[in-house]
């Protein structure tokens, strides 16, 4: 393959005569030599070009077709610049186009369960984690034949060239997916939960007690790890009905508060009293001092609630906020011993990036819940973000034991959607975990990045925000270091060539258009360079016009070789009836990304 700055093409024009050249390839462009006065556009699907304003280089701009106008005749001769050439693999790709059992996913992501990822791993054993999975037969024809199940994660082991799909099943044998939200994630309603959940814009609900209480109410709260609580804000209940009336009556008069270490012993540490909410006093704030993993709030049943009626014996609350030193703590999980009324909507889990620590996979999957008003491939809403811990034993993962928790990883602000982690990198002690704000009225997806020592991977209250200088413990502080990303990708260190001790971001242009992109990054926080698009996905012109769409492309970094990168991306169709006709639309497809490095 060409090298950086080795010459690329001759371009022979013809005084004002314009002509359009075709490298077969994206390529960086490098160097130009030239006399006079040129125009040049370039493309990279050859149907929209841009202007670009060169001198003596391109500075990298990658470009497959290359528009040039010159105000006389000459041999233009242009260089390989510094950068990325993608080749299908074609190979790689045939892993994943099956006729029987597991059929087509989305959603990949690859786990080393031999060592501690890096490059040049490919022989060990892999585990892929998949999204929305087909399973069932095809036929001759590559029609699905029915019944065809679709569950929302299965997996898969590699090895050595060969794949082994795997789908759960129920006792009766239907097809179900590995991994499912539990009641409490399902529940919705005036659920203790949502007083340590702040989705921000997202309308949450109060909690409220049951009707006509005889007993104390306790709240317990898991902070996660052990914290020096300096302070405790409380808002106290109110309601947003949809029909009905709403009364701030039933807020709370007076808590006890009670700390513990362990999650057995309890010590008081003060009564608090509360003013009912209003918008003149929507927190009610305590400075306090106390060590606790583990808080109880006490409300006594003789010294709250509405006793005007016995009817109406009820307390709630809204928000609960505790803070350290350094901040908020946002990883709060609540539980209650009493409640008024719940019931579960149907959600479920799209798998994401995560890490093996201790013989555990800690996986981040995004909830997702059914949107019947959007239109056919969208009925769905992102609603939050969890963590599944899953044992691994002789590595294979023990999908049928497992932890969840609720994380504080996913919000909506002032029109800003915030999700973590869409990718995770780790070097030294940290885990690195990419994220996006979207701004919701443009559809436009910014970078950003937290940091979290592996050793604390459990509390993530100690996860830390990259504001442009620091790291904070706010989410909203995050500064945006690259555009145009997608809702998944990947980010990598280089180690070799040319841009050796910086960073390589692989992901779609803008989510769902057919380009795939890269940055380079100067450090692990960028700033990153503009985007360059090194692949245009055929799928969309070769299917169906109109609702085939490419998706999430990412990396996947134990299975590369420094120089070599091995990179995913979806292919999908908006119609479901599509998918079921051609069986070879939903699958991932492979590149190979290859540095044009000299050394």
């Amino acid at each position: 393959m060409i090298k950086n700055n080795e010459l690329l093409v001759q371009i022979e024009v013809i005084e004002n005569n314009e002509k359009i050249i075709d490298l077969e390839k994206i390529y960086p462009l490098g160097k130009i030599k030239y006399i006079g006065i040129v125009q040049i556009e370039l493309s990279h699907d050859g149907d929209k070009y841009f202007s670009v304003d060169v001198k003596d280089c391109f500075d990298n701009e990658t470009a497959r077709f290359i528009k040039i106008k010159s105000n006389t005749s000459q041999v233009i001769e242009i260089f390989m610049g510094l950068g990325y050439v993608a080749y299908k693999n074609h190979e790689f790709e045939k892993l994943f186009i099956r006729k029987s059992y597991w059929t087509g996913a989305d959603g990949i992501y690859s786990f080393n369960l031999d060592r501690k990822e890096d490059y040049n791993q490919q022989d060990d054993k892999t585990l892929f984690v998949f999204g929305d999975t087909f399973m069932g037969f095809v036929n001759e024809q590559g029609n699905r034949i029915e019944p065809t199940a679709m569950v929302n994660n299965t997996l898969a082991y590699y090895k050595n060239g060969n794949i082994q799909f795997e789908a759960a099943k129920d006792v009766e044998g239907n097809f179900v997916s590995l991994f499912n939200p539990d009641e409490r994630i399902l529940q919705r309603g005036y659920d203790v939960k949502y007083l340590t959940i702040y989705h921000g814009d997202e309308p949450l609900k109060p909690y409220i007690s049951e009707l006509n209480f005889t007993k104390d109410i306790e709240i317990y709260f898991d902070v996660k790890g052990i914290h020096e609580i300096v302070k405790i804000e409380i808002e106290n209940y109110h309601d947003e009905p949809e029909f009905g009336v709403s009364t701030t009556s039933r807020g709370a008069s007076v808590i006890d508060v009670y700390s513990s270490i362990d999650g057995n012993k309890y010590e008081f540490i003060e009564r608090l009293n509360l003013e009912k909410y209003s918008k003149e006093k929507q927190r009610n704030s305590y400075d306090i001092a106390f060590k606790a993993r583990y808080i109880k709030f006490v409300l006594p049943v003789n010294e709250n609630g509405n006793d005007s009626y016995k009817e109406d014996k009820i307390v709630g609350l809204k928000k609960v906020y505790f803070y350290q030193q350094k901040g908020q703590l946002y990883d709060v999980k609540a539980t209650s011993n009493s409640s008024f009324f719940k019931k579960s909507k149907e959600s479920w889990f799209w798998l994401q990036d995560g890490i093996i620590k201790d013989d555990k996979l800690f996986i981040y999957p995004c909830v997702i819940e059914e949107e019947l008003n959007g239109i056919e491939g969208y009925e769905f809403k992102m609603v939050g973000v969890t963590n599944l811990i899953v044992d691994i034993k002789d590595k294979k993962i023990d999908y049928n034991s497992y932890q969840i928790n609720q994380v504080p990883l996913y919000k909506i602000v002032d029109g800003k959607e915030y999700m973590f982690p869409i990718a995770i990198h780790q070097e030294d002690d940290y885990a690195y975990f990419y994220g996006y704000y979207n701004e919701l009225k443009y559809f436009l997806r910014h970078l950003i990045v937290a940091r979290i020592r592996i050793s604390e991977i459990e509390d993530l209250n100690n996860l830390e925000f990259f504001d442009g200088e620091n790291w904070v413990n706010d989410m909203e502080s995050s500064k945006s270091i690259l555009q145009h990303i997608s809702c998944e990708m990947s980010v990598q260190k280089i180690v070799e060539g040319e841009n050796k001790g910086k960073y390589l971001a692989v992901f779609q242009y803008d989510t769902n258009g057919p380009k795939v992109a890269y940055a380079i990054g100067e450090s692990v926080c960028g700033p990153f360079s503009k985007p360059r698009v090194v692949y245009v996905a055929e799928e969309v012109k070769n299917y169906n016009v109109g609702t085939t769409y490419v998706y999430n492309a990412k990396s996947h970094l134990h299975l590369s070789s420094p120089k070599n990168i091995l990179v995913s991306y979806n292919c999908n169709d908006m119609s479901m009836a599509k998918n079921k006709m051609d069986y070879s639309i939903y699958h991932p497809r492979f590149l190979n990304l290859l540095d044009t490095s000299n050394d």
